[in-house]
């Protein structure tokens, strides 16, 4: 257990530091996804033994395309995801044809397996021209031929590629939502990520969806270059005028070589300023009769189109199904019935010449992966449950036979001084900032993990090093 003092200086030094959200990858970061020959097939076995158990939840799948408009700066000024440039729609057509490939090589192992939700992402999946979306649904179908009317179907794209034809095929396809990532109202503020997008685009798409019987959801980012509370709480009054039931509000992550984070970190709200934008903007919309379902959800109750769906959050501590297909797609899967190492994350590659030469061979298209240990999935789940805001004690000693709380006892208890977190018997709760400080709460409890993992990845180079041949020296 990590003493006190590094707790509370942990805490201490990262209260005024910007978060970085771990939603994508969650535990372990993808710098330890190293393992090149991930066992798909043993995977696929281990799927069914589960299934068979009577353990399994619903399967979640992700279908990716690799496409982006151009834009200047290059994507949108902050976009960390490997994208293509999309230069046409013939690439397009040749690439939902491998997608459909890589599908076909999952069909036996999903058999009798259900669906608890499929998310079309990207890249920019409504740049599909109208006829594309019954295939992409037929896919689908393919996979899981009972679909229930409850599962989430979800297309996500930007606002100024969306048509009235386009909402229309959509629906008519069997999608039931759209997911579009606004990030900013304010026109002169979305100008900075080069996007052409106008506030038009948005309010049209958003009543084409209404006119159709689909759900919306807005994405919208904070610790925008020149943003300030002042901007951010328009936008957010505006969405609500809007009659948005669902919105995902969270925090600009700043790395890699992008132009936010090169040519206008200058630009960005101070961290603490961050702060203040997330308390104002979770008790504005908590005042128009939002609930805080996640670090960066909210939902007003009511939507008579609306679906129960939780980015990133798994329903259950024991057990996770989410199978990504395409181009840079990542899988996660694992049970705490399984051996070490017999639970995986894992992403397809992020070279879609390679993604393609790997289909036409007849291989899954896997890049690279890590095989968790009991304890890194026990960390895993953590990590997602914590993103919905508490975790019960309960359920994770059924789970990992272990209190949540006594395992992690300096941790909370320094947080609960700092009113981050409530512990009682029944769970431990993110309460009043906590929330914002997810990422640093995830950190911490991994901080111990980390270092085995980093003296185990020492001692590898090391042995690498010994084997390596010796050149000689003469004299």
């Amino acid at each position: 257990m990590l003493d006190a003092k590094f707790v509370n200086d942990h805490i201490d030094s990262h209260l005024d530091k910007r978060q970085v959200n771990k939603v994508q990858h969650g535990f372990p970061s993808p710098r330890y996804w190293t393992e090149e020959s991930v066992p798909v097939g043993s995977i696929a076995d281990s799927r069914r033994r589960i299934r068979d158990l009577g353990r399994s939840t619903p399967l979640n799948l992700y279908v990716g395309v690799p496409y982006c408009i151009k834009t200047n700066p290059g994507k949108c000024g902050y976009c960390l995801f490997p994208v293509e440039e999309f230069r046409g729609n013939e690439a397009l057509e040749i690439y939902f044809d491998y997608l459909s490939r890589e599908a076909a090589m999952y069909k036996e192992a999903f058999e009798g397996a259900t669906l608890g939700g499929v998310y079309f992402g990207g890249g920019t999946s409504n740049l599909y021209k109208e006829p594309m979306y019954l295939k992409l649904m037929d896919l689908v179908r393919d996979l899981f031929p009972d679909i229930t009317p409850d599962a989430d179907l979800t297309l996500e794209g930007i606002p100024q590629l969306f048509s009235r034809s386009k909402i229309e095929a959509i629906r008519d396809a069997g999608m039931n939502r759209i997911s579009m990532g606004v990030q900013q109202i304010n026109e002169r503020l979305n100008k900075l990520s080069g996007r052409k997008q106008t506030l038009k685009h948005t309010v049209q798409s958003l009543e084409w969806a209404r006119d159709f019987g689909l759900a919306a959801n807005l994405d919208l980012i904070f610790g925008w270059p020149q943003q300030t509370v002042r901007t951010m709480i328009e936008d957010l009054e505006t969405v609500v005028s809007w009659g948005v039931h669902d919105i995902t509000h969270y925090e600009l992550n700043v790395g890699g070589p992008t132009d936010f984070a090169l040519n206008r970190f200058h630009e960005l709200p101070a961290p603490l300023s961050n702060l203040e934008m997330y308390r104002e903007s979770r008790d504005l919309l908590k005042s128009h009769g939002y609930e805080q379902l996640t670090a960066y959800n909210f939902r007003k109750p009511g939507d008579p189109v609306g679906r129960d769906y939780e980015e990133g959050v798994a329903p259950r501590l024991d057990n996770l199904d989410s199978v990504g297909l395409g181009y840079a797609a990542i899988t996660f899967f694992g049970d705490t019935v399984l051996d070490d190492g017999d639970s995986w994350s894992f992403i397809n590659q992020r070279n879609l010449g390679r993604y393609k030469e790997m289909i036409d061979n007849g291989q899954f298209p896997v890049e690279q992966g890590f095989g968790h240990a009991k304890q890194d999935w026990r960390l895993a789940m953590l990590f997602r449950n914590l993103l919905g805001l508490s975790v019960s004690r309960t359920e994770y000693r059924a789970a990992f036979g272990i209190d949540v709380y006594a395992e992690y006892q300096r941790i909370w208890d320094a947080l609960g001084e700092r009113e981050l977190v409530e512990v009682t018997d029944d769970s431990v709760t993110l309460i009043d900032d906590g929330p914002f400080y997810t990422p640093m709460i995830q950190a911490l409890l991994a901080e111990e993990r980390y270092r085995a993992l980093r003296e185990h990845e020492v001692r590898n180079r090391v042995v690498v090093d010994l084997a390596a041949p010796q050149k000689l020296v003469s004299a």
